[in-house]
């Protein structure tokens, strides 16, 4: 489950750093949507980590 995790933190970064590059273009549409995907993403996370998984960064 730890690489499983580590992938959704990753994805989670990603999505980060497109939403950054999304804002500077103004695509504010494009940005809605991935933050959508980013709260998702962390709300897996969270319950991933509620099942007992060690938090690995």
């Amino acid at each position: 489950m730890n690489g499983y995790l580590k992938k959704l933190r990753l994805r989670h970064r990603r999505i980060d750093r497109l939403i950054d590059t999304s804002k500077a273009a103004g695509k504010q549409e494009e940005v809605k949507i991935l933050k959508r995907i980013r709260l998702q993403l962390k709300d897996r996370i969270a319950q991933v980590q509620a099942r007992g998984e060690p938090a690995v960064q």
